[in-house]
Order: C-alpha cells, then sequence, then structure tokens
C-alpha cells in the first residue's frame, strides 16, 4: 500500500501542476476564456475512454502492466504539451494524458485487491488521501515553476516537471509494486466472456444507483473545478500563483479528512451516511462559492468543497467495490471511473454553453441544483436497497451488496 501511495502520489503531482497554469497557456494560444473549460473536458474525455479499457484489461493482464503503460503514456502527453505552440496541440496533449489517467480504476481495483470489507474504507480513503496530497504540492508548485508571467518557457518548465513526476512514478511501479490480481483470476476472467460488460454491470441495481449518482455528482463538480481558475482570474484578478496556493489549500484539507478521518467517520456513519453529507456539502459549496470578492472569501466554501469531496469520493467507491466481485472489480471500478468521466466531460462543456450565455458564475449554481438531484439518486438507491434486504459495508442486515 506504500509503494501504490508513493505511485498515486507521484503521478497527481504531475497533473496538479498543469491546473492553474492551463488557463493562461490556452489564452495565450489564443483561446477565450469561456472555452477554456473545453481543455478540461478533453482530458475527461480521454479518461472516460480509457478507465473502462484498462480496468478491463487488468482484470486480463494483471494491473502492474496496466500501470507502467498508462504512467508512460502520461510522460509522453507532458512532453507534448511542454512543446504545443497551438490549441490542437494542447488539446491533443490533454486528450492523451487524460486516456493515461484512467490507470486510476486499476489503482482502486489494486486496492480492493489487497483489502478486506472491514479495512477497504480506509485503504481507499488513503489512495483518496494520495490524489488529495497531490493536489497540495502539485497546484501550488505549478504556480511557482510558471510564476506570474504567462511565457512559453514558463508553461514548458511546468511541463517538463509534471513528466519527470510521471517517470518517477514510471520508476517506483516497476521497482517496488508487485502484482495484486492473480493468474488464477486473470484466468478466470479470460474464461468469462460477458465479466465486465457495461450492459451486464448498469443491470444490477444497487450498482446502478451508485454510479447514477456519482454520475451526476461529478458532473455538477466538474463545473466548479472546470470554471474556477478562469472565474478567479476574470472576477478576483487572481494569477497562476495565488490559484495554486488556493488548489493547495483544498488538497490539504482533503488530506486531513482521507488520510486519517474517514476510517473512524465510516464506521461511526457509515458508508451510505457519509456519500449523502458529502453531497450535500458539495452543493452548499457551489452555491456560495461565486458570492465570494476576494481570495480570502473563498476559503470558507473551498472548504466545504474541500470536506464533501473528502467524503464522498471514498465512501462511492467503497461502496462500489463492495458491490464487485473479486474478478471483475478491475471492470467495475472502471466503469465507476468511466462514470465518473463522463461527468467531467459533461460538466465543462455544460459550464462552457452557460457561462457563454449567462457569465462565468452561472455555471457554479446550476451544479449546486444538480448535486441535490445526485443527492436524492443516493439516497433512494439506499432506500431501495434497504427494501430489498441488501446493506452497504456498514454492517447492517447483509453483509454484501450483490445488486
Amino acid at each position: 500500500m506504500t509503494s501504490l501511495f508513493l505511485i498515486v502520489f507521484l503521478d497527481l503531482v504531475g497533473f496538479g501542476m498543469i491546473i492553474p497554469v492551463l488557463p493562461f497557456y490556452a489564452e495565450r494560444l489564443g483561446v477565450s476564456p469561456a472555452q477554456v473549460p473545453l481543455y478540461f473536458g478533453l482530458y475527461s474525455l480521454g479518461n472516460l475512454i480509457g478507465a473502462p479499457l484498462w480496468g478491463a484489461a487488468s482484470d486480463r493482464v494483471g494491473r502492474r502492466p496496466i500501470l507502467l503503460a498508462t504512467l508512460a503514456a502520461n510522460v509522453a502527453a507532458n512532453m507534448l504539451l511542454a512543446v504545443a505552440g497551438t490549441g490542437l496541440l494542447l488539446g491533443l496533449s490533454r486528450l492523451v494524458s487524460g486516456l493515461a489517467a484512467g490507470n486510476i480504476s486499476t489503482a482502486y481495483a489494486y486496492v480492493a485487491d489487497i483489502s478486506t470489507d472491514a479495512t477497504r474504507p480506509r485503504m481507499m480513503g488513503m489512495l483518496s488521501a494520495a490524489f488529495g496530497l497531490g493536489f497540495v504540492l502539485g497546484p501550488a508548485l505549478g504556480g511557482l515553476l510558471a510564476g506570474s508571467g504567462d511565457s512559453g518557457g514558463d508553461i514548458a518548465r511546468v511541463a517538463h516537471a509534471a513528466a519527470f513526476m510521471s517517470a518517477l512514478a514510471f520508476v517506483s511501479t516497476f521497482f517496488a509494486l508487485k502484482e495484486s490480481h492473480g493468474p488464477e483470476h486473470r484466468a478466470a476472467v479470460k474464461a468469462d466472456k460477458r465479466s465486465g460488460q457495461w450492459k451486464e454491470i448498469l443491470a444490477r441495481p444497487a450498482l446502478r444507483d451508485l454510479l447514477v449518482a456519482t454520475l451526476v455528482v461529478i458532473g455538477a463538480v466538474a463545473m466548479l473545478q472546470s470554471t474556477f481558475s478562469v472565474w478567479g482570474a476574470e472576477d478576483l484578478g487572481l494569477g497562476p500563483r495565488k490559484l495554486g496556493v488556493l488548489f493547495g489549500y483544498l488538497g490539504a484539507i482533503s488530506v486531513i479528512i482521507q488520510g486519517g478521518a474517514i476510517g473512524p467517520l465510516t464506521r461511526r456513519f457509515g458508508a451510505h451516511g457519509l456519500t449523502f453529507t458529502g453531497i450535500i456539502l458539495l452543493s452548499i459549496s457551489l452555491a456560495t462559492t461565486p458570492f465570494s470578492t476576494s481570495a480570502n472569501m473563498t476559503l470558507i466554501p473551498l472548504a466545504l468543497y474541500a470536506v464533501g469531496s473528502a467524503l464522498f469520493v471514498p465512501s462511492i467507491s467503497s461502496l462500489v467495490a463492495h458491490a464487485a466481485g473479486p474478478r471483475e472489480r478491475g471492470a467495475v471500478l472502471g466503469v465507476f471511473q468511466g462514470m465518473s468521466s463522463l461527468g467531467r466531460v459533461i460538466g465543462p462543456f455544460s459550464a462552457t454553453v452557460i457561462a457563454g450565455f449567462f457569465g462565468l458564475r452561472a455555471p457554479f449554481w446550476v451544479g449546486a441544483g444538480i448535486c441535490l438531484v445526485g443527492a436524492w439518486i443516493a439516497r433512494e438507491g439506499e432506500r431501495l436497497a434497504v427494501l430489498r434486504g441488501r446493506v452497504d459495508i456498514d454492517g447492517n442486515t447483509q453483509p454484501r451488496i450483490d445488486g
């Protein structure tokens, strides 16, 4: 688990470094502020395509080979970003990087392989903490490397540093990470032609409820993620450095929750309860952020966002992993990540249209309303599970959700 934590952390530092810099680089290449979310959407589109493919492939060939291949692809994508001189090359680099980032589903499947129902929430929280810690250092480091200017050299320096981080993660995977998905499981998956198919997975009511809630909530949150940098620059006058600090602030809060508190909180309130609470906090954050008139005023709504996300992501991913069998976890978690990525595609593209018509604040408020729909779906899914006598990982009535 320590090796996997380090690998994910290094990879996410590299990804996070790009976030505060991308809007300024895109505008330098002639992209209008309202169109910048499209480039975040391209990354998510690649993730949407890659996550189910890599997850299912890891069930068949193992987790380790997939992690190595995708980390190498991410190095290449960041090197392309370093030399991108047109909007087309910039978009291509984000698309390839998103395809490579589909390895997140494989990392979650690895954790599911080595954990039990009792330890899974804590270990999923640790993996999520690696993401959060990456966002503590990644955006802050990216902002520092870029400085206050937007010259091509600054952008190239950030992209080269991101490629270096992914290269370190590749070396760590190659030398330190053992395979978690044994040959007997891989052989069984290859023999079962239906295993891991989207249609078969979505036919299970419990999984379907969880996946639809994921799609809705992540889509709403992506409106904030793709719009915040542009809104902060346009309305609050924030540069890359200050934006990097704010993203690092988000990551610091997430690490505190996911790195130590998520296990005790799950035992006390249950994964379903934390999922619902996380969604409500996200909705409040989205609704209140646009009222901020300075960077300091964003600290409270952003804290709500960080706590909500830190509760929602590991809790719902634990429920999904629990609902999957050991032979299909890569595929099921790949579909889960695919639904998350679909939300991250729909969110930025929707935010682009909404911002174009109604201004940069409007996507936040639309996202807040959509989050409430996601909360209702999550609560309805829990109600149906109880009526059917099924339970989540919290220990009520049944030990397993089987759809």
